[in-house]
């Protein structure tokens, strides 16, 4: 029996060859995707991302593909930047690499205030194991959001590349990628935008965080959500409320969406690995 089109998801989009392969994915099972491109205030060349997202357009039609390039500074200084001092003070150095996942999560927050006013339900993004040394791209750290977002807000998030490495190939073969072997791209890019903070939270993920300090990242990264969540709530309930929208109702809303596709308990998402979507899905994992 065949599986009922989504009508919409949101797309964390970077503009890079993983978020753009996520997309593709997505559109495999949607009927629209919105690419969500956010500027936290210190990227370089975000206009880059516009040249995969015209590609995807060719691709699958410009009423199937939405990009839109969001101003979110007031995101950032709430969540990320709400009191840097006390993070250096509580995590020290290794506030090199979760000050990523304090974007993330502020990258996060709005797309979780733009699908709880637009009424979309599924949110992917481009994480991959290969790029598990950040936190936010861990997999504890993916399970917690996803169930963090299943719950609160009615959300079905996805990761549907997760175990891809090889995305500037997988682009080629679709005819979308118009240049081989962007993987091997570093600080400078064709495609998406330079972070100010994301090379050398890398480096340092890479070399150190990444192996050496073993279980500290896992409580760190654990900690720093939990301290987190509860801004991400404030700041999205605030922002929904200027709206003048109701948090629950808007995502019973979203929960009412999934329910109609199948999708609550479900054991597989669109364009996603089954034991990948099974390890992470909220409904059936409550760690």
């Amino acid at each position: 029996m065949t599986k009922p089109r989504k009508a919409h998801a949101a797309v964390l989009f970077s503009g890079g060859t993983d978020s753009t392969l996520a997309a593709a994915q997505m559109l495999d099972e949607c009927d629209k995707v919105t690419l969500l491109t956010f500027d936290p205030g210190f990227l370089l060349f975000v206009g880059n991302t516009k040249v995969h997202a015209r590609k995807l357009q060719a691709k699958f039609g410009a009423d199937r593909v939405e990009h839109q390039i969001i101003d979110i500074k007031h995101f950032i200084r709430q969540i990320l930047g709400v009191d840097v001092k006390a993070d250096l003070k509580e995590f020290g150095f290794n506030m090199s690499s979760l000050v990523c996942l304090g974007c993330r999560l502020s990258m996060h927050s709005f797309a979780i205030y733009w699908c709880l006013k637009n009424g979309v339900a599924y949110l992917a993004d481009g994480s991959i194991r290969a790029q598990s040394t950040v936190p936010e791209q861990m997999e504890s750290v993916i399970r917690r959001n996803r169930r963090f977002y299943s719950q609160e807000y009615g959300i079905r998030h996805f990761s549907p590349i997760y175990e891809e490495s090889e995305s500037d190939r997988r682009l080629d073969e679709l005819g979308i990628s118009g240049k081989k072997r962007l993987k091997k791209q570093f600080i400078l890019f064709d495609t998406q935008p330079t972070c100010l903070f994301g090379v050398p939270a890398d480096v340092y993920g890479r070399l150190f965080y990444g192996g050496l300090v073993g279980e500290q990242r896992e409580k760190d990264s654990e900690q720093y959500c939990a301290e987190k969540y509860p801004l991400m709530q404030d700041v999205v309930r605030n922002a929904v409320l200027e709206e003048g929208l109701d948090v629950q109702a808007a995502a019973e809303r979203l929960r009412e969406i999934r329910r109609r596709d199948g999708d609550l308990g479900a054991t597989q998402g669109p364009g996603g690995s089954p034991a990948f979507d099974n390890a992470y899905n909220p409904e059936i994992n409550s760690r």
